[in-house]
């Protein structure tokens, strides 16, 4: 009987210092990986040139008045103004770069990071951030789509 208790607690503890290994690996692992994640920066995804908003992008385009869709990488703020105009800006703000949203009832755009707001053609009304958001091209086309040109230049 001694021999075969001996045994039984050799095993729990291999069990034990099984599980406090296994353990102290996912910490590490859960520490570390942020880490290498912010090292290496995420490869540009998308394709570049013009971008066609989908069909399910273009009912929230027209339930909610805007939607935030990526055009080569990058995540563009689309909106429909009172006047039914189609209107495209960079979606990250230029302080901080959080994720701004078009309030369509103050006909604003808003990033709640810092409370700042732009007018509809991207210039700074209130707020830190130092420069507009950049403007992209924007047009209807005749089957009722969306087309999505590359970035202007700020002074357009």
């Amino acid at each position: 009987m001694p021999g075969n208790e001996s045994n039984h607690k050799s095993t729990r503890r291999s069990f034990l210092d099984f599980l406090l290994g296994a353990s102290g690996v996912a910490w590490f692992g859960s520490i570390l990986y942020p880490v290498i994640r912010y090292l290496k920066p995420l490869p540009r995804a998308g394709p570049s040139g013009p971008t066609r908003l989908t069909k399910e992008e273009l009912a929230k385009l027209e339930k909610d008045h805007f939607v935030i869709v990526p055009v080569s990488g990058k995540r563009v703020l689309v909106l429909q103004n009172a006047a039914q105009e189609i209107l495209a800006v960079d979606a990250k703000c230029t302080h901080e770069g959080c994720t701004v949203q078009y309030l369509p009832g103050e006909s604003a755009i808003w990033c709640a990071c810092h409370n700042a707001r732009f007018d509809l053609d991207g210039r700074v009304v209130s707020g830190p951030p130092p420069r507009p958001l950049p403007k992209y091209a924007a047009e209807r086309l005749e089957d009722g789509g969306i087309l999505l040109v590359a970035e202007r230049r700020p002074s357009e």
